[in-house]
C-alpha cells in the first residue's frame, strides 16, 4: 500500500511539476536587465543556461495562465552566449517577439568549455527536467518556483511546457544537436523512495544551420527546418527525420509558422496545435468578478470577491449574442491551464462542429469553487445568448472532480456532466471537505471516462472508493442493475474494470491519435429505460487527456436537456443503435 501511495505521488508529481531535478543541479545566478528583457543565469553542473525573458510578455498580460502551453525555445549556438549576445540573437533572429507572443522564455545553452563536447550531452535532458508548467507556482522573468513534495523544498524552474520544446542550433552547435539530441529521447527519473519512472523527453521540432555532420542521427518523427545545409545533409535528414522543411536563409517567424510551432507532444506522441482562429473559431479572453464564497479555500478566503480568468471559444459564424447555443464548461487538471484543457480535449473544435459554445476555465483549483461558478454561469447567461437548458461541463483529473462538485451540489443547473480521471472519495468536494446537502435523486446524466493504465484511482478495480461512486451515481440516476460490487468479490467480477458490464456496450476509437488504444462505454438503463449513466474505461491510457474521449463524451451528453423543473429530455440518440447482439456499433473519429 506504501508504495502503490508513492507511485501514485511520484505521478501526481511528474504531472504537476514534470520531473524532479536531482538537488544541487540547478543553481540560479542574479538576473541581469536588460532593454526589453532580463536574463536570469541558471547553472546545471558545469554548463550555464541563459533564460532570456522578453518583455513585454504574453504571461504577464493576456490575463489567464500561459503555463502548460509556454513552449521552451534552446538555442545551442557555435560557442558561449553571454546576456549581450544573447539579446542580439534573440531580437535578430526574430526568436524574443516569438517567445513573448507565446508567453515564453529562450534559453541559450552554453557548453561546459569553449566547444561542444561529449561532456556536455546530458544538458538536454537536465534542461528538460528543470522545465516547471505548474499553474501553481508563482512565475516572475520566466523562472517558475513551487515546492517539491518529493524532496520536502522549494525549488526553481524554466516556466514552460515539456510538450512544446523548440531546438535552433547553428554551427558547431547544429552538429553537437545533430549528434544527440534529433533521435528519440527517453529517460528516467528515480525518486528518492526509490521508485523509478520513464519519460519521453523529445524535442518537438529542431531547426538547424550551418549542418556538416548527421552521422548521429536516429531514425525519428521530428519535424525539422534544414537552413543553408548542403543537399547530402538535407537527403539524410529526410531520409531519419518527419517532416523537413530546407530553406537557403534563415526567416524563424516564418519557419516557427509554418512548421515547428504547429506541433507540440503528449506521451510521446506529436500532435498538432490547433490555431483557433484558422480554423475558423474565436477565441476570448476574459476577466469576472464573482462573489466569494465561504468555502473558499484560496488566497481569495475571506475577500469579498475576486476574478476568475477564463478562454471562451465558439465559431465565428455562430450568433452567440441573439440566438440560443448550448454551453460547455471544461477544468483542467490540478497543474494545468484552461488554454491548455481546450488544445488537448479539442472542445473548441467540437463545439465548432455542434454549435455550442465552449468556456474554459482558468486556475478553477484552487481558485474557484462549485457556487462561484455558478456565479460565473449567471453573469455569462448575461452576456450571451446561453441556452438555459443545455449546459453541461467536464473536466479532466482535478477538473474530473470539479465536475463531480457540480454532480453532487448544483445538479439542477447541468444537462449533463463527463467527469474524467476522476480521484475523489464520494461525500467530498475537490478540496477534500464534506458535501453539505448532497444530491441524493436529481437524475443527471453522466458520461465517466478512466485510463485503463492509471496508477490513479479513477476506476472500481483500481480503488474501492471507486466503487463508492458508482454505487451513488446509480442510486441518483435510478439505474435498475444493482451494483453488487465489492472489492472482496473482486474475482468474480462480470466485467474487470467496473464489476458489471452495460446492458450496452459500443467501443470508440480515433484515426489520428493514440491509435492503440479503445474507449469502451458502458450504458446502463435507469427506471424509464433510458440511458443516462455512461461508464467508459481507455485502454493504454494513463492519467491523460485524449480528445477521443470528449469527441464521445459529447456524443452522449448532446441528447439530453434539463427542463425548467428538472426533469430531463431527450433528443435523438446520437450514437449508433444497439444491434441484435445488445452492443452499439463502433464508432471512430477522423478529426
Amino acid at each position: 500500500m506504501v508504495m502503490k501511495l508513492r507511485k501514485v505521488l511520484s505521478l501526481v508529481l511528474s504531472l504537476l511539476l514534470m520531473a524532479a531535478l536531482p538537488a544541487g543541479v540547478l543553481a540560479e545566478a542574479a538576473p541581469v536587465t536588460l532593454e526589453n528583457a532580463v536574463v536570469t543565469p541558471l547553472q546545471f553542473g558545469g554548463n550555464e543556461v541563459l533564460v532570456y525573458y522578453p518583455q513585454p510578455n504574453a504571461t504577464d498580460s493576456l490575463g489567464i495562465s500561459t503555463t502548460c502551453t509556454a513552449p521552451a525555445f534552446l538555442v545551442f549556438g557555435e560557442g558561449r552566449f553571454d546576456a549581450a549576445s544573447a539579446d542580439a540573437f534573440a531580437k535578430e533572429s526574430g526568436l524574443a517577439a516569438i517567445a513573448a507572443g507565446e508567453g515564453a522564455s529562450v534559453c541559450f545553452v552554453n557548453p561546459a568549455e569553449d566547444a561542444w563536447s561529449e561532456a556536455d550531452a546530458p544538458i538536454y535532458e537536465m534542461i528538460v527536467g528543470a522545465i516547471n508548467d505548474s499553474s501553481t507556482n508563482e512565475v516572475k522573468n520566466g523562472i517558475s518556483a513551487g515546492f517539491d513534495f518529493m524532496s520536502g523544498q522549494m525549488k526553481s524552474g524554466i516556466m514552460a511546457t515539456a510538450g512544446r520544446i523548440y531546438i535552433y542550433a547553428t554551427g558547431a552547435g547544429a552538429d553537437f544537436v545533430a549528434a544527440h539530441y534529433i533521435r528519440p529521447v527517453v529517460s528516467s527519473v528515480t525518486y528518492p523512495d526509490g521508485f523509478t519512472m520513464t519519460f519521453d523527453r523529445s524535442a518537438t521540432a529542431v531547426t538547424v544551420s550551418g549542418l556538416t555532420d548527421v552521422s548521429g542521427i536516429q531514425k525519428n518523427d521530428l519535424p525539422v527546418i534544414s537552413i543553408g545545409n548542403s543537399e547530402e545533409i538535407n537527403k539524410a535528414l529526410t531520409e531519419a527525420c518527419g517532416t523537413v522543411l530546407a530553406a537557403d536563409t534563415a526567416d524563424y517567424a516564418a519557419q516557427y509558422a509554418a512548421l515547428a510551432g504547429k506541433y507540440r507532444r503528449q506521451a510521446g506522441v506529436l500532435l498538432p496545435i490547433h490555431d483557433w482562429a484558422a480554423e475558423g473559431i474565436k477565441e476570448v479572453i476574459a476577466q469576472y468578478t464573482v462573489a466569494t464564497s465561504p468555502d473558499n479555500g484560496s488566497a481569495f478566503a475571506g475577500t469579498e470577491n475576486h476574478p476568475v480568468g477564463c478562454a471562451i471559444y465558439y465559431a465565428e459564424d455562430l450568433d452567440v449574442k441573439n440566438t440560443k447555443v448550448p454551453l460547455v464548461f471544461c477544468f483542467h487538471g490540478g497543474g494545468n491551464t484552461a488554454l491548455y484543457e481546450a488544445q488537448a480535449t479539442e472542445w473548441p473544435l467540437i463545439g465548432k462542429a455542434n454549435g455550442f459554445m465552449t468556456v474554459s476555465v482558468d486556475l478553477h483549483y484552487p481558485n474557484v469553487t462549485p457556487t462561484e461558478l455558478v456565479d460565473l454561469l449567471n453573469q455569462l447567461k448575461a452576456e450571451y445568448a446561453i441556452d438555459e437548458t443545455r449546459i453541461y461541463a467536464s473536466g479532466f483529473s482535478m477538473g474530473g472532480c470539479k465536475s463531480w462538485d457540480l454532480f453532487e451540489q448544483y445538479p439542477q443547473v447541468f444537462a449533463g456532466l463527463a467527469p474524467m480521471d476522476a480521484t475523489n472519495e464520494l461525500g467530498q468536494d475537490s478540496y477534500g471537505k464534506p458535501v453539505e446537502n448532497m444530491n441524493k435523486d436529481l437524475l443527471t446524466p453522466v458520461f465517466y471516462v478512466g485510463g485503463v493504465e492509471s496508477p490513479l484511482p479513477e476506476m472500481p478495480f483500481q480503488a474501492p472508493k471507486c466503487i463508492d461512486r458508482v454505487r451513488y451515481t446509480f442510486d441518483v440516476n435510478k439505474v435498475v442493475t444493482a451494483y453488487e460490487v465489492t472489492p472482496e468479490n473482486q474475482a468474480e467480477w462480470a466485467n474487470p474494470i467496473w464489476g458489471i458490464s452495460g446492458d450496452l456496450t459500443y467501443n470508440v476509437t480515433d484515426r489520428k491519435a493514440f491509435l492503440d488504444s479503445t474507449l469502451e462505454v458502458n450504458l446502463f438503463a435507469s427506471e424509464d429505460g433510458k440511458y443516462y449513466t455512461a461508464l467508459a474505461d481507455a485502454t493504454k491510457m494513463s492519467h491523460e487527456v485524449y480528445a477521443r474521449n470528449s469527441w464521445a463524451a459529447w456524443d452522449f451528453l448532446s441528447q439530453f436537456s434539463r427542463n425548467a423543473d428538472g426533469s430531463i429530455s431527450i433528443a435523438e440518440v446520437s450514437y449508433a443503435l444497439a444491434s441484435d447482439d445488445g452492443s452499439i456499433a463502433d464508432n471512430s473519429y477522423n478529426r
